[in-house]
C-alpha cells in the first residue's frame, strides 16, 4: 500500500480537503531533502538532522505547516518524535500569539493601503456609479458580459460586510442543507447565506447571516440574472459560464482590489483589515469573532507600528 494510501485510510474520518493538505505539505517536506515518492514503510527519513535543520531555518509560516506535516507522517508510521512534537509545539504557540495580536507579515504589511479596510467603501462606490446604466436597466435585459462585470462589485461588496474566506464560491443559489444562498420570504425577510461546511464548522456549527441593505437591493437584481444567465446552480460564474472555484474567486477578488485599490487583497488580507478595525470594538467582539467564522472570543489587538 502507498504512503498516500495509508493516510488516507488513517485520516478517512476526516474532510478530503484536510488529507489532500496533510498529503500537500508532507510531500513538499519529502522534497526539501529528499527525493519523491514518500517511502509507504520507512520513516527514519523524518530523522534525519538534515530536515530538521532545513525546518529550524523556515519563516514560521512555513515552519507551523511542516512540523505538523512530519506529526502526521509519522502517525501513520505508527511512530513518535519528541524532537517533532516540540517543534510543532512551539511552532503552534508563537503563530497562535501573532495571530492573537493581529502581526501582518511583511507581504500584508506592504499591501495595505493608507485607509486600511474602508478602502472597500471607495470601490464599491465607485464601481455602483461605473455601472449604474447596467444596475438601472431590466435584468431580463442583461447579458454574461453584464453579469460578470456586476459580479465583480458583487465579490467586493459581500467581502465588505461579511469577510469569509473562500465559500463564497460554495454557495448555491437555491435553498439546500448544504451552503447556500437564499431569500426568505418570512421574517427576517432578505438575503440570507447558510453555511454548514466551512474551516470551523464542527466547532460553530450552522451559520446564518442577513446581507446588509445595501447588499440586499444588489442581490435582487444579480442572482435572478445568475438563474437567467447560467444553469450551474451556484452564486457566482466563471468565464464559460461554469461554477466559478474557490481559486478563481481568490483570483478575481486579488484582481479586482489590484485594478482600483493598486494592491491586490487576498481574503486573509481583508479578514486582518476588518479585524484591525474593529480592534477597539470590545462591546462587539462576539460579532466581529462571528463574521470571521473564528470558534470563540478573539482578541484583536493590533501592534502599533504597523
Amino acid at each position: 500500500m502507498s504512503f498516500e494510501a495509508k493516510l488516507r485510510e488513517k485520516k478517512k474520518g476526516i474532510k478530503t480537503q484536510s488529507v489532500d493538505t496533510y498529503l500537500r505539505n508532507i510531500r513538499r517536506l519529502r522534497r526539501a531533502k529528499f527525493e519523491l515518492p514518500i517511502p509507504p514503510a520507512s520513516h527514519t527519513w523524518l530523522l534525519d538532522k538534515k530536515l530538521f535543520s532545513w525546518v529550524d531555518n523556515q519563516p514560521l509560516s512555513i515552519r507551523r505547516h511542516m512540523t505538523t506535516a512530519a506529526q502526521v507522517a509519522l502517525g501513520v508510521y505508527g511512530k513518535e518524535s519528541d524532537k517533532w512534537k516540540d517543534r510543532q509545539k512551539t511552532a503552534m504557540k508563537l503563530f497562535d500569539a501573532d495571530r492573537a495580536k493581529r502581526i501582518l507579515t511583511p507581504k500584508q504589511k506592504a499591501r495595505i493601503p493608507s485607509r486600511g479596510f474602508a478602502s472597500l467603501k471607495r470601490v464599491i462606490r465607485n464601481m455602483k456609479k461605473e455601472l449604474a446604466h447596467v444596475l438601472n436597466s431590466p435584468v431580463g435585459d442583461w447579458s454574461f458580459s453584464d453579469l460578470r462585470r456586476v459580479q465583480e462589485l458583487v465579490i467586493v461588496a459581500v467581502y465588505e460586510n461579511f469577510p469569509l474566506r473562500l465559500d463564497y464560491a460554495t454557495l448555491e443559489t437555491e435553498k439546500t442543507d448544504g451552503n447556500c444562498l437564499f431569500k426568505q420570504l418570512k421574517k427576517p425577510r432578505g438575503w440570507h447565506v447558510q453555511l454548514t461546511t466551512f474551516k470551523t464548522d464542527k466547532s460553530l456549527g450552522t451559520q446564518l447571516f442577513k446581507f446588509n441593505a445595501a447588499n440586499q437591493r444588489l442581490l435582487n437584481k444579480f442572482i435572478p440574472a445568475v438563474k437567467r444567465l447560467t444553469t450551474h446552480g451556484f452564486f457566482l460564474s466563471n468565464a464559460n459560464k461554469g461554477k466559478l472555484s474557490k481559486q478563481g474567486l481568490s483570483k478575481r477578488l486579488m484582481a479586482t482590489t489590484k485594478k482600483r485599490i493598486g494592491r491586490s487583497f487576498s481574503t486573509q488580507l481583508i479578514r486582518v483589515l476588518f479585524a484591525m478595525q474593529n480592534r477597539d470594538v470590545i462591546e462587539s467582539a462576539s460579532e466581529v469573532s462571528k463574521k470571521l467564522l473564528h470558534f470563540g472570543q478573539t482578541k484583536f489587538a493590533v501592534r502599533e507600528e504597523i
